[in-house]
């Protein structure tokens, strides 16, 4: 190979800042041995941010992420790339940060967790992680613990990435709850507790979250009322917010409803029933923050698309024509392309796909390029035929 200054002169400096943030994060990964001045370049924070934003305006790099057990019971992870024509690639294995189970994603990175309540924060494209330290539970003289909730997000206040941890506590004899909130801070890489007191005592949370615009959204209960809550916290401020979801005619009767985020929109999915008659809805809020901006951009009938009646949506066709949704089952996930105009559906095929998977979507990022690196947990000696994703 060339030395670095050699190499370095075929290629205008100019050139090289134009081109490289065009690339996909695998070929990056490989840049960085090629000079001191490329590392230097493709690792700085100003590269990193100017990368991520040029992944998620062109859906470079997105993806979806597959996690099964294999025939020895053992957690993989495979990610599988999506293509123009809405065509998922062979699905190739990526090691994952401690075998945790998928939790939240946000601009490439993913937060895990597991029963023992251990997180961590993968950006599984590029192997890299870091463990968060365990932080004790402070329980209230007299309570139990009762749920422990966790959500992740950016807050680009700070340009910082936090894991808020929200644990549940109740008193069984007094018919009492407690909460307890707690942040972690990527930059700072410490936890620290939010002093905002949260604000009902009678409201319990959804467990799955949605991160959007600086803060994370969770689905909430209004007592003895049918207005459907949701309760943002502000991860910038440290402050929590209430939004109505959309409005529920009378005669309506709403069961399952999740919060995703789809496109750059927060997202509102709900099974109705409606004069014996089922659909599946699908809401977006088109302006953040107001409510009266909740539009729904389609609804599903019966025998509309293959396969059982739980959907979730998890991403738009790159042409923004199509949604593929998550058919859940008890086990294992379906795929399934939605055309919203002609209503619609295809199931997606891929032979690479295991046989029982759950999924998240993954879009390329540089993010954590400094952290841990994920090592494989078993001997490649002992799978010759293995093949990663790098």
């Amino acid at each position: 190979m060339e030395s670095s200054s050699t190499y370095n002169s075929h290629i205008p400096l100019e050139l090289t800042l134009n081109i490289l943030p065009h690339l996909p994060v695998k070929s990056l990964v490989r840049f960085l041995c090629i000079s001191k001045q490329w590392h230097h370049l493709i690792s700085s924070q100003d590269f990193i941010k100017k990368h991520l934003k040029l992944s998620i305006e062109s859906s470079r790099d997105c993806g979806i992420i597959l996690r099964h057990y294999d025939d020895s019971d053992f957690l993989r992870f495979l990610f599988a790339p999506l293509s123009d024509n809405n065509q998922f690639g062979n699905a190739v294995e990526i090691h994952s940060a401690l075998q945790l189970n998928i939790l939240h994603h946000c601009d490439g990175l993913v937060c895990l967790t597991n029963k023992k309540n251990e997180v961590a924060i993968w950006n599984p494209l590029i192997r890299k992680y870091r463990k968060l330290p365990r932080e004790p539970v402070e329980k209230p003289f007299g309570f139990e613990h009762s749920t422990r909730t966790f959500a992740f997000g950016h807050d680009p206040q700070n340009d910082d990435y936090k894991v808020l941890r929200v644990v549940e506590f109740y008193d069984a004899k007094r018919h009492l709850k407690e909460f307890e909130v707690k942040v972690y801070s990527l930059k700072a890489q410490s936890w620290k507790k939010v002093e905002e007191q949260w604000p009902n005592k009678k409201l319990s949370l959804n467990l799955a979250s949605a991160s959007l615009n600086g803060a994370v959204h969770w689905l909430v209960d209004a007592t003895q009322s049918k207005i459907e809550l949701l309760i943002a916290f502000d991860l910038a401020t440290e402050k929590f917010r209430f939004y109505k979801a959309p409005d529920q005619p009378d005669d309506e009767e709403r069961v399952f409803p999740a919060l995703e985020v789809l496109g750059r929109y927060l997202c509102y999915s709900v099974l109705v029933s409606y004069n014996d008659t089922t659909y599946h809805e699908v809401w977006l809020m088109k302006d953040y923050g107001v409510e009266s901006s909740w539009t729904q951009i389609y609804r599903i009938g019966q025998g509309e698309v293959p396969g059982l009646f739980m959907y979730l949506p998890l991403m738009f066709s790159k042409n923004g024509e199509e949604v593929l949704l998550v058919e859940v089952r008890e086990r294992y996930m379906n795929l399934v392309w939605y055309d919203m105009e002609n209503k619609t559906g295809q199931k997606v095929e891929n032979r690479s796909f295991p046989c029982g998977f759950t999924t998240s979507i993954c879009t390329g990022s540089l993010l954590l390029l400094d952290g841990d690196n994920v090592i494989d947990p078993r001997c490649t000696c002992l799978f010759p035929n293995h093949k990663s994703y790098f």
